[in-house]
């Protein structure tokens, strides 16, 4: 991988899930590490959805092969949250390619 093209700071946020008193399960986002991508943008069409026009926001991070990321993770880049779609790893290349969507908050 060219070592070169690793210029955004990125920041991975892992899933927790806690029990509070009440029996009622809680989930929320803990910060586990932060690295440097290479961040492809993808362009789609516009989705009409009960009709309203969407416009998705896809990205394509790529990291490091050794970067500890799961399916459940959330992925900060500029202030924004971005939800993993999927996670290829590619072993000609030694990196993670990882399909996001924007979150709406």
């Amino acid at each position: 991988m060219n070592s070169s093209l690793l210029k955004h700071p990125i920041q991975l946020y892992n899933l927790v899930t806690e029990k509070n008193p009440y029996g009622a399960i809680q989930s929320s986002y803990a910060y586990r590490c932060s690295t440097k991508a290479h961040i492809i943008f993808n362009s789609e069409n516009q989705v009409v959805s009960e009709g309203e026009i969407f416009f998705p926001i896809t990205l394509t991070f790529i990291v490091r092969s050794y970067i500890p990321v799961k399916e459940t993770d959330r992925i900060k880049w500029e202030d924004k949250f971005w939800k993993i779609m999927s996670i290829n790893k590619n072993v000609y290349y030694n990196n993670i390619e990882i399909q996001t969507t924007l979150v709406n908050t």
